[in-house]
């Protein structure tokens, strides 16, 4: 390709020819991620009234609630036109007609942005959430296996001590309050099976 031309989104949509759409995206998915972007809403004279600032940030992820962070995850997986609009909104305060009004490097500048982010949530979940120790009579049963299809479900099953009527208060918690009381529920549990240990090899020496 001799020279990428920075088509407006809505313009790129219309495309047709696969092999031009791939030898984009092969290229704009490798963007740096973008914290800021141009405010459509900013017209030249707003710098004296005030009205709408020159730029606009785009939200960490890690700052929306718990909820909006896991129905992130959800878009990213559909990858829908739909999906990521939907994602780019919760992020930036912009509307349909705005995004597809972006240039294709500033939209795709926000969806690396956006995985990025996501990679790092995923990494910091399986790193400091997840836990490797199965009780024996639970993996007679399958268990761990058989809950994992619930996926999220399960947090918020934990957190709401089964108690269905709470899971909307805790989807609304910030992502980073939920993600450390998860982190705390983790390393209590492991206290209590060390205790639990430690005492059963005190047993065994009577």
């Amino acid at each position: 390709m001799e020279k990428i031309i920075d088509y407006k989104v809505k313009d790129f949509f219309r495309i047709t020819d696969l092999s031009v759409i791939q030898e984009y995206t092969s290229i704009l998915e490798h963007l740096n991620p973008l914290n800021e972007i141009p405010n459509p809403k900013y017209k030249w004279y707003h710098k004296w009234f005030k009205k709408h600032p020159k730029t606009l940030q785009i939200k960490d992820i890690r700052s929306l609630s718990f909820g909006k962070v896991n129905e992130i995850k959800m878009n990213l997986l559909e990858a829908s036109d739909k999906s990521i609009f939907d994602t780019i909104k919760m992020l930036v305060d912009v509307e349909d007609y705005h995004i597809l009004n972006f240039t294709i490097t500033t939209f795709y500048g926000i969806i690396s942005k956006i995985r990025k982010e996501i990679i790092e949530i995923k990494n910091a979940e399986n790193n400091e959430l997840v836990d490797e120790y199965e009780d024996e009579f639970l993996a007679v049963v399958n268990a761990k296996q058989r809950l994992e299809k619930f996926g999220v479900i399960n947090d918020l099953d934990l957190l709401s001590k089964e108690d269905v009527l709470k899971w909307k208060e805790i989807e609304e918690l910030p992502y980073m309050v939920v993600f450390t009381k998860l982190r705390l529920e983790k390393e209590k549990n492991k206290i209590k099976r060390e205790v639990a240990e430690l005492q059963k090899k005190k047993q065994s020496k009577k």
